[in-house]
């Protein structure tokens, strides 16, 4: 036990199924601690809350807490590396992040926890004894600015500053939160001074130990956690016990001024913490704020208009009322969000689905804060919507209104009801009882995530209630907390309203107006950080009327003839699908139904169903001890993204792919209403339409699982979600919008991304080619594509089910599956189903081989007007194909794909180091393994063999230089990361093989993890191991194994234990042959923004040049690319255009499964496209690559 002073803290309250333990104590110095042990967990995590955020920033230095919070990483007194933290978390599979809100600065990590004492001492001197180096601010400064061009073109960001423009400009909300190089001056040595003395001053005041929270989540014992913890946060100084110590007059003066600069601007900070007083109600958004008139008449509701940069159609309604922060199981908040959220029969989204005004509906806190809180109603209009949103708006507050008499006892007529309140509190207990029941059947998550979800909670609600705030523990109906629900039902009125539209029509309605007619503190705005601008307007007096519902107004439409049928709402019925029972299948032994045995081997799942169409595969959960499944089913298909050509050949064909993917959307979209009170009940379901298939997933409680599953199979069957056109309407739209602006409405990294992935695994030529098809495609083609899908006999189903369910219930659900399934199919085909019939299966996915000591350079401009920054992505392709498994695999893919991982993760934090903390090229700065996944027929045609390909991807987003400059950047790091190598010592290559084998090897916690991993490997690799000549059946209930060749379940092992033996010469090899210019393969995809644009010039490579096209750069015309010497056996190729891209495509073979691809040559300019898988209509399209954690863009610990 830690000798450390200290006083006990409630312990949490924990639900059923969570096995951690949990201790809570207070410091001697005020630091809030609470360890958890987690005898699962293989890491450690930590998380360090500092009660201050943006609200406590002096407003002549904007981004100060944050920029605060990006050089506590830079190095301690007891640690002075600068990288000396992320070194050691990178060597022993750690990871950290820290984020700055309004009121809170979260600092966290992760390591493997037997490296974790280390990583705590680290971390905590962040705390302790910060440098805060001059050098260390001037680069940070620049990393802030970096971060917020980046959040320049994302439209969130953008409507979040227009919100912060709108509010009193005296509240701290209004705060310009990021920072840039103009709010942080340090462009002088007067100014660098100042602003680091600003930047101490902040920190003395706010960095006490009084404000920080510290969590502590991992395998140690209790004692051992906690002595950590203790003995190390203790170190913090007090406020009393600091000292500036004796400084020269002129830095006295200095700080004298920056420390009242602080100290004034921490007064608008409200007070945030569970132990502190809740503060009054202080809005940052009031009607006062606007005046139509001399008189001072109100102006609300008032009419936000924004042009957002990906095409949209919002409708938000924003309603401030006050905080319920401290009341979280007794929120008004939380019900009104539920009720106007609904989107069951009776609903405010029902109503408006009906009548095709609106696609997607969502309710609740957009601002939570210590004293306001903006309630919103976000909805997604379809074109008809877009044309009528005063109508849209008048159901909502017609639903708001019946609240209000439903509070007050009345009908919707206004008479008095005796049950009106009856019902809601029938309601409030049913909610009360699926938390009460979420909170005792849901299993902890990763320690990474868990520990500074915790620790924020602590912060706002204290030890005893940090797990179980909001849960609803012992509410009853007697407990609702009618009167407060009524005071906020009462807010929900037209004059305590904010309108927004946000649509390129909606904006360009306002410009057509805008003829110098708008009053005084009206009409056109600019944004001052972002720029954007943006319209505000009063909305007529007799629509606001109709709005209160008041009589004789309902004839104002515009002429148009909408009717939407607000007669009809009316609050939820009882939920159907509350669970019956929680209890655990009969067939479990004793010993899994104790609890968790996360330890325990993932036995295979068992093959119950071995038929040459139909396959079901069943595993029962022995493992998490839930009364949870998880059921994936697949109908594989060709037509769904093919046609036949004249010969009878099955081709590619987009127009099929785009119609399954209206398929999807529309019946997804359908089923809304009729499943809502599943997902509620924690049911949830999608059906998506891939190269593979018609995917249906389900997840939830396992009681009324497969009835829900069964009866979204049969609906989407029977084809009766194609009777109402306007769901494809809206589909349709949404596409259409999505396609027109994919570009223009992307960063610079997404572009660069995607013109790799359309050279390498796209079978689509681009995104023009989408918007032809999709303004062409008619709803009857539609209707037609789904009649062709079941005429096609050539299908075949697999199905895993998995977790709560006995052998038994499997079998009942897949018999009922495959009679309708084949009564469907029958029907349309108008002949029997033979099921021993061998069918073709859609190879699905393609990788492209690319030539070794070969580079591929694609120059793309970006079409995102707002777009400052380029981007860098460089791609190194394996020509070993990826390891599967032992039995199917070449016999150089295991050790190859263990070289390959291991290398990458060595080389994410220098190159992080070296190109972001030092050279500061740009806030985005990642290296990562990527896998692709290519399909070849096999010898007969018939069956796909599937080969994981893997890549190291290298990925910079920045303003600082052209592209060809980043990327002679990226060359100068792939060398020194060479000599590195060569260099490290064999205790340093140990740690990192040690780190990645261990990470590797972590149990799997959630049974949702365990499906797709399962189901995965089915879907890549049954069909080929299924193929394996038959001469041997695999049994009912025998693991899924033909002929010898067992579905590659877990390759973990074998990747660990071959990364555990690999050395210096095995690093070198690899890297050599995946990096040296004459052995790699490999693409450089750059895009240009406007600091360095791209110019339409080009210029031919002479000799031992490569083709470089010309950009100019702040107005001067340089080559894109300086030559390099080079020892390739080809010059470079160089794309410039998506023809050339295309036509080099064309080029390409597909990826050599035997990985002796024959060498390509490609002539000329040449290159290939691109091709969108459909998430363009919200429904995920098949992944053409796994992503790893850490992708693209995502924040690094600062």
């Amino acid at each position: 036990m830690s000798t450390v002073k200290q006083t006990p803290l409630p312990t949490p309250l924990k639900g059923k199924a969570d096995w951690r333990e949990y201790k809570a104590f207070r410091l001697e110095n005020g630091v809030t601690c609470l360890a958890i042990n987690d005898k699962e967990s293989k890491t450690t995590a930590m998380s360090c809350i500092v009660e201050v955020g943006a609200s406590s920033d002096p407003r002549e230095l904007s981004g100060l807490a944050h920029f605060c919070e990006h050089m506590c990483f830079l190095g301690s007194e007891k640690y002075p590396g600068e990288n000396q933290y992320k070194r050691y978390l990178s060597s022993h599979g750690g990871r950290s992040n820290a984020s700055t809100s309004m009121h809170l600065t979260n600092f966290k990590f992760e390591v493997l926890a037997d490296h974790a004492e280390k990583a705590v001492d680290i971390f905590s001197n962040f705390f302790v004894s910060p440098l805060f180096t001059s050098s260390g601010t001037s680069r940070e400064v620049q990393a802030v600015s970096s971060e917020n061009s980046k959040n320049l073109t994302a439209d969130g960001r953008r409507r979040l500053q227009i919100l912060k423009d709108l509010a009193d400009q005296d509240h701290y909300y209004s705060k310009f939160s990021t920072g840039n190089s103009e709010t942080l001056p340090s462009d002088s040595p007067e100014k660098l001074e100042w602003l680091r003395e600003a930047l101490l001053a902040f920190h003395r005041r706010h960095y006490r130990p009084e404000k920080m929270t510290v969590v502590i989540a991992g395998p140690q014992p209790m004692e051992t956690l906690e002595k950590w913890v203790g003995e190390r946060y203790s170190k913090i100084k007090t406020a009393s016990s600091s000292s500036n110590g004796e400084i020269e007059e002129s830095i006295a003066a200095l700080r004298l001024n920056v420390e009242k600069l602080v100290a004034i601007a921490a007064k608008d900070a409200p007070p945030y913490a569970f132990e502190e007083a809740a503060p009054p109600y202080n809005s940052a958004f009031r009607s006062s704020l606007l005046k139509s008139n001399e008189d001072g008449d109100s102006t609300w509701p008032i009419l936000l208009t924004t042009k957002p940069l990906r095409s949209m159609r919002k409708l938000n309604m924003m309603f401030p009322i006050p905080s319920d922060r401290k009341t979280p199981d007794r929120a008004p908040s939380s019900m009104l969000s539920h009720l106007l959220g609904h989107e069951g029969v009776g609903s405010a989204f029902a109503a408006l689905q009906n009548s095709g005004l609106l696609s997607s509906l969502s309710s609740g806190a957009r601002t939570r804060a210590p004293d306001f809180t903006l309630f919103q109603i976000d909805m997604g209009l379809t074109e008809k919507g877009e044309e009528n949103w005063e109508e849209v708006a008048n159901t909502i507050f017609a639903y708001c209104r019946m609240l209000q008499k439903k509070a007050n006892g009345k009908n919707n007529d206004g008479n008095d009801d005796p049950e009106a309140v009856n019902e809601l509190r029938r309601i409030w207990e049913e909610n009360g009882e699926l938390h009460r029941i979420f909170f005792d059947q849901t299993s902890p998550s990763g320690a990474y995530s868990y520990a500074p979800d915790i620790c924020d909670s602590v912060v706002s609600y204290g030890t005893e209630a940090c797990l179980s705030a909001g849960r609803m523990l012992h509410e009853t109906k007697a407990s609702f907390p009618l009167k407060d629900f009524t005071e906020y039902t009462e807010l929900l009125v037209p004059e305590n309203c904010i309108v927004e539209r946000c649509s390129e029509e909606a904006y360009k309605e306002m410009e057509m107006k805008d003829k110098g007619l708008f009053p005084d503190g009206f009409g056109l705005k600019k944004e001052r950080w972002y720029g954007v601008e943006y319209y505000l307007a009063q909305i007529e007096k007799n629509r606001v009327l109709e709005w209160k519902g008041l009589d004789g107004l309902s004839a104002m439409n515009n002429g148009t003839n909408v009717v939407c049928q607000s007669s009809g709402l009316h609050l939820p019925l009882p939920n159907r699908y509350i669970p019956r029972t929680l209890e655990l299948c009969p067939d479990l032994p004793e010993e899994a139904r104790r609890g968790q045995r996360i330890d325990k081997p993932i036995d295979p799942p068992s093959l119950l169903v071995n038929e040459e169409n139909w396959k079901l595969f069943h595993r029962l959960d022995d493992r998490y001890a839930l009364p949870k499944s998880s059921l994936q089913l697949l109908i594989r298909n060709l037509s769904l993204q093919n046609t036949k050509n004249e010969k009878g050949e099955w081709i590619h064909n987009p127009k099929s792919v785009l119609l399954s993917s209206f398929l999807a959307a529309i019946f997804n979209e359908s089923m809304a209403q009729e499943t809502y009170d599943a997902s509620l009940a924690g049911l949830r379901w999608s059906l998506s339409i891939g190269s593979t298939g018609i995917k249906l997933n389900c997840f939830g409680f396992s009681d009324r699982l497969p009835d829900l599953a069964l009866r979204v199979l049969s609906d989407f069957l029977s084809g009766e979600f194609l009777r109402d056109e306007k769901f494809f309407v809206a589909s349709r739209d949404r596409v259409i919008r999505s396609l027109g602006t994919y570009f223009e409405s992307r960063r610079a990294d997404a572009h660069a991304m995607y013109y790799r992935d359309s050279l390498l695994s796209s079978k689509d030529e681009g995104v023009a080619e989408k918007l032809e098809i999709a303004i062409a495609a008619e709803f009857e083609d539609v209707v037609k594509h789904h009649q062709t899908v079941l005429q096609d006999t050539e299908r075949s189903v697999q199905c895993l089910f998995n977790g709560n369910v006995s052998r038994g219930e499997a079998m009942e659900f897949f018999s009922s599956a495959k009679a309708k399934i084949k009564e469907a199919y029958e029907a349309r085909a108008q002949e029997p189903l033979d099921d021993e019939a061998q069918t073709l299966i859609d190879p699905g996915m393609v990788e492209r081989q690319l030539q070794q000591g070969q580079d591929i350079e694609l120059h793309f401009s970006s079409q995102n007007v707002e777009e400052e920054n380029g981007a860098v992505l460089c791609s190194y392709q394996s020509s070993i194909p990826s390891f599967k498994g032992e039995t199917l695999s070449h016999p150089l893919a295991l050790r190859s794909s263990s070289t390959i991982r291991l290398i990458c993760h060595m080389m994410r934090e220098p190159l992080f180091d070296s190109l972001r903390t030092k050279q500061q090229l740009g806030y985005i700065v990642s290296s990562y393994y990527e896998i692709g996944m290519t399909s070849q027929s096999n010898e007969n045609g018939r069956v796909p063999l599937t080969t994981p390909v893997d890549f190291i991807s290298i990925n910079v987003l920045s303003q600082k230089m052209a592209p060809p400059d980043i990327a002679d950047r990226i060359d100068e790091f792939i060398e020194d990361f060479r000599r590195s190598l060569e260099a490290m010592p064999e205790s340093e290559i140990r740690d990192h093989a040690d780190a990645l084998a261990t990470k590797l090897l972590k149990p799997t916690q959630k049974l949702l993890q365990e499906a797709g991993s399962q189901y995965s490997r089915i879907q890549h690799y049954g069909p080929e191991v299924f193929h394996r000549r038959k001469q041997q059946s695999v049994a009912p209930g025998a693991p899924a194994t033909v002929g010898g060749h067992e579905i590659p379940w877990d390759t973990t092992k074998a990747l660990a234990s071959t990364i555990r033996g690999l050395g210096r010469e095995d690093l070198l090899e690899t890297f050599d042959r995946m990096t040296h210019p004459s052995r790699r393969s490999r693409v450089v995809s750059c895009v240009y923004g406007k600091k360095f644009p791209l110019a339409t010039g080009g210029a031919s490579a002479g000799p031992g040049r490569r083709p470089s096209p010309i950009a100019s750069v702040v107005g001067a015309m340089v080559p894109l690319w300086r030559p390099r010497p080079r020892t390739t056996p080809n010059p470079a190729i160089v794309v410039g255009s998506l023809q050339e891209l295309l036509s080099l495509r064309r080029r390409l073979p597909g990826f050599d499964l035997a990985g002796r691809g024959p060498p390509v040559r490609a002539r000329g300019r040449t290159m290939a496209a691109v091709g969108l898988g459909v998430a363009l209509l919200g429904v995920a399209a098949a992944a053409r690559r796994e992503r790893p954690p850490t992708a693209p863009g995502r924040k690094e610990a600062s």
